[in-house]
């Protein structure tokens, strides 16, 4: 009566049996980050070619159709607001569910992303590059600073959270493929829509997408631990006889 329903969506605890998964994701995303950090404060090579990758963007964009704006625009919202409202819903979900586990590692890697930006950002103070252009595509949000991008961080902390719960659940390789290749869309969306409308550089994308990867794969790595070995504690305690229980916590 008590197992577990497939269509649950509760994680396997994979970093947790194998958290060189996680801790090679924060590596690889954290060096890709500190390069592209480094060449911001040193205005290395590759942060020079921001500027003309900015300025070909604007340029086709002052010459696009509306619609196309507008699809690009949608963008911003879709990475703010659409990432909140499921936030909202799988809070909700896990509450109802009573999945603690997965309630704390949700969190954690999306509430501990926003503050990760909010520490960055303020830490580099880079200016948006729409600044530097006699005419606007997008007002975007002046009064934040462009690197990392938030946007880029957000959707893929989401994304990966998705595809690491949504995954094991699906039986079929094709269909694991689609899912995979439907969140590797929208990532790549939101964050060419940053770029198209000025409202982001190349290097702040990727570095919000570096960023990103790094978190997720430290923060579930960290908390799957943290459950693995608070349920083995939990386990092993009931194994004892009850008067070495209370010697044993």
């Amino acid at each position: 009566m008590n197992k577990k329903r497939v269509t649950d969506l509760r994680t396997i605890g994979l970093f947790g049996k194998k958290p060189i998964i996680g801790l090679t994701m924060f590596v690889i995303g954290i060096l890709i980050f500190i390069i592209l950090a480094y060449n911001l404060v040193t205005q290395g090579p590759l942060i020079k070619l921001d500027l003309p990758i900015a300025e070909f963007f604007h340029a086709l964009a002052l010459k696009s159709p509306g619609f196309v704006i507008d699809i690009m625009i949608i963008g911003y919202y879709a990475g703010l607001q659409g990432v909140e409202i499921f936030v909202v819903l799988f809070c909700l979900y896990f509450l109802y569910k009573r999945f603690w586990r997965e309630l704390v590692m949700f969190i954690v890697t999306l509430a501990g992303g926003g503050l990760l930006f909010e520490i960055l950002s303020n830490i580099f103070k880079r200016p948006r590059p729409f600044i530097l252009f006699d005419k606007m595509i997008w007002p975007g949000s002046p009064n934040i600073p462009s690197f990392p991008s938030g946007h880029a961080l957000s959707i893929v902390t989401l994304s990966c959270f998705l595809i690491y719960l949504l995954i094991p659940k699906i039986k079929s390789y094709l269909k694991k493929s689609l899912v995979v290749l439907i969140a590797l869309l929208i990532i790549f969306y939101i964050g060419f829509s940053r770029l198209y409308v000025g409202d982001h550089y190349l290097t702040d994308i990727i570095s919000g997408y570096a960023i990103g990867i790094a978190w997720f794969g430290l923060a579930i790595t960290c908390v799957e631990l943290m459950f693995k070995k608070s349920s083995e504690r939990k386990n092993g305690n009931e194994q004892l006889p009850p008067k070495k229980r209370g010697m044993n916590k």
